[in-house]
């Protein structure tokens, strides 16, 4: 009879264990969308810097005259090779992350930091 009733127990404990397959799914789906917005930096990171090449080809033929505020800004430097550093933090960090609770929180950080880039690019050129 004790037998009985700890193998009952067993099963009970078994159905509303949280790392049971149906309490796993929602943790590899968020791996899963942590790990693809983590990848996808890189093509991100490259977009921010073709943006970055074509604003600067855009301001070739200006002078001190017709662009009198362009070098009051963040250095290019900066803004540009920024990019591809944020794409690398964001894989290596996820690394460690990527399957923590809020682990996605990275690379929607690192998407930030992108889009913040191009903003500031945007910003500097249009002046």
């Amino acid at each position: 009879m004790k037998g009985k009733n700890h193998q009952a127990t067993f099963e009970a404990d078994s159905e509303s264990d949280p790392t049971h397959s149906q309490g796993t799914g929602g943790r590899k789906t968020a791996s899963w969308v942590n790990w693809v917005l983590a990848i996808l930096t890189v093509p991100g990171a490259a977009i921010v810097m073709l943006f970055a090449l074509g604003a600067v080809m855009s301001t070739d033929a200006c002078t001190d005259r017709t662009c009198a505020n362009l070098g009051n800004a963040i250095d290019f430097g900066v803004l540009f090779y920024g990019a591809p550093l944020v794409a690398f933090c964001v894989i290596v960090i996820s690394l460690f992350t990527a399957k923590r609770r809020f682990g996605f929180a990275v690379p929607l950080f690192g998407w930030a930091l992108l889009i913040a880039d191009v903003a500031a690019l945007a910003l500097i050129v249009a002046r």
